[in-house]
């Protein structure tokens, strides 16, 4: 009796940090992601938060809160190309996800060891590409555009999210354009 009450109460814990851990993914792919989309690199979204003279322009404004600044207008930007192709409605994607998920990852660019990880990712395009590569699960995919990956259960599904970081890197590397999906 003592070890299932033990047991009860480990359980909420490991879900918790569970629900952290896909938090952290989803800040850290969307960043990437985000960070590879930019005109800079494969031009998805036509913004620049991430080049060399952007942290001129933010670091007067946010000083200790850049990385959230840059997470904020990328994601902002590629939402906007992603409700476009996608649609809006009962459809979620790494760049528009449920309110507690996006309040999560929010939280955690306070975090300063996880913004320098972070930081250290998005050092250049090769580092970002072979991040993707290996936090992702990697399908051979035929589809080009909106894709969907699955229905709303699986937005918690960390698996689920890593075959989506591998169809954004599938993209990447041969040039065409996959927007990965969940719908109901």
């Amino acid at each position: 009796m003592k070890l299932w009450s033990l047991v009860k109460k480990r359980r909420p814990q490991t879900r918790k940090r569970m629900e952290t851990d896909l938090n952290k993914y989803l800040a850290l792919i969307r960043i990437v992601i985000g960070y590879l989309g930019e005109r800079a690199h494969f031009g998805w979204w036509q913004s620049s938060f991430f080049i060399q003279g952007s942290s001129a322009f933010l670091s007067p404004i946010f000083s200790r809160t850049q990385l959230l600044a840059q997470y904020n207008g990328v994601t902002r930007a590629a939402a906007l190309v992603h409700d476009e192709r996608i649609g809006v409605g009962y459809v979620y994607h790494l760049f528009r996800l449920p309110e507690e998920i996006e309040q999560a990852t929010h939280r955690l660019l306070h975090e300063t060891q996880f913004v320098e990880h972070i930081r250290k990712i998005i050092t250049s395009k090769v580092t970002a590409l072979d991040y993707l590569r290996k936090n992702s699960t990697i399908q051979e995919q035929s589809a080009i555009g909106p894709t969907r990956v699955g229905d709303i259960h699986a937005l918690r599904n960390c698996e689920a999210w890593k075959v989506v970081a591998g169809l954004y890197y599938v993209s990447f590397e041969k040039q065409i354009e996959i927007l990965p999906y969940f719908s109901s």
